[in-house]
């Protein structure tokens, strides 16, 4: 495994901590951090002299051969980091030093993003009808909770169900299961697009995807073709209702 060290500097007390993280993680030569990603644990350091926790990000290129995924872990952290953040660029770099078929191929910006593609992927889904079920959930949430905003959501495996999870602007969150009905009807309604993304096409498949998918399918034939056939029904899998 290729590990790349740097020097941070502790926000509380100032101490120069040395770290050393995976530049690149395949996960069939190195399985255990699959799990050190997924619960976090990569990302975390303390400080050897006050004893701060730090969350350490770093650029990571994630490989799961059994999946045919690859993720592109490029943080920003920062509006500069923002500024200068060329998507274009890296996709064109990524095309032209990795080449195999039928690869889903993800840029990610936060660990949270990375977490979830490997989870979409542990349990055999498909990260663009997840995108577009979180606008679908997303209309019925807010009809349900008026009044309370939604920071985040993110795709979950709640009690052996596939889940949307909430990040509420009140400090809650809340677990709404995906049904099954809709999200097949959602990867059959958008099959063409949610299909396209599983062929080696280097794609950041978040919001700004999923609602550009949705604009464009919004405009032909609505009697003939509806975003989702079936109607979701609200079903928490947390305590509150």
């Amino acid at each position: 495994m290729e590990n790349k060290n740097y020097t941070i500097k502790c926000p509380e007390c100032g101490t120069d901590i040395e770290v050393s993280r995976p530049a690149i993680i395949n996960v069939q030569n190195d399985p255990e951090y699959k799990i050190k990603v997924l619960t976090g644990e990569l990302f975390n350091e303390k400080c050897p002299k006050c004893g701060q926790g730090l969350q350490v990000v770093s650029r990571i290129t994630y490989h799961d051969m059994e999946k045919k995924l690859m993720i592109y872990f490029r943080p920003i952290t920062s509006q500069e980091e923002l500024k200068t953040f060329d998507y274009e660029a890296i996709r064109s770099a990524i095309e032209d030093n990795f080449k195999a078929p039928n690869y889903a191929i993800r840029v990610v910006t936060t660990v949270n993003e990375l977490m979830e593609k490997i989870k979409i992927a542990e349990f055999g889904l498909n990260d663009g009808v997840i995108e577009i079920a979180k606008f679908v959930y997303f209309d019925i949430f807010t009809k349900k909770f008026d009044g309370i905003g939604v920071v985040n959501i993110y795709y979950e495996r709640r009690d052996d169900k596939d889940a949307l999870i909430f990040f509420c602007n009140d400090g809650k969150t809340r677990s709404i299961m995906i049904d099954p009905d809709v999200y097949a009807s959602i990867e059959k309604r958008f099959s063409a697009v949610v299909n396209a993304i599983y062929t080696s096409r280097v794609c950041m498949v978040g919001r700004d995807w999923a609602l550009r998918m949705i604009k464009a399918y919004s405009k032909l034939d609505s009697e003939k073709d509806s975003a989702v056939s079936v109607k979701p029904e609200l079903k928490l899998l947390d305590s509150e209702n």
